[in-house]
């Protein structure tokens, strides 16, 4: 069952539940918890996705994941094709970078079809790491 406070606030942040919203939740606290960084402060996030919603909503979970905002200028977004989150601890150096295995968003807009936003993004929740996301290298 979904922690609906969870969902209660990247709703409220994000001003809807999605797919890519969800991932980007996901994949920040994957980083923030395999490199044991900090939240809001001391890490930096580069996300590379589409310039343009829905898969732009990919920065808004990351930004709600990790804490890192574009007030406080320690996320920055460049445009891709590509879906990706590379986050660095500024202490010790170490980053990892997060990337989406492509067939999973390939299904994103059957999901949506098939039934709603956020029954898409509850899916994205409760997938595994690993049905989720590429193999991951740290490096420092």
């Amino acid at each position: 069952m979904p922690d609906e406070k969870l969902l209660d606030s990247l709703r409220a942040f994000h001003g809807h539940l999605g797919p890519f919203a969800m991932l980007g939740y996901r994949a920040g606290l994957l980083a923030v918890r395999e490199l044991d960084a900090p939240t809001h402060f001391g890490v930096h996030a580069k996300v590379t996705c589409p310039p343009q919603p829905p898969p732009s909503c990919f920065v808004d979970g990351v930004q709600f994941s990790t804490g890192c905002t574009y007030g406080k200028r320690n996320i920055e977004m460049e445009a891709s094709d590509e879906v990706a989150l590379t986050l660095s601890v500024r202490d010790s150096g170490a980053e990892l970078t997060v990337v989406p295995r492509r067939e999973v968003i390939d299904q994103f807009g059957r999901w949506m079809e098939e039934a709603d936003d956020e029954t898409a993004a509850l899916r994205v929740l409760e997938m595994s790491d690993e049905e989720l996301f590429e193999p991951r290298a740290h490096s420092s």
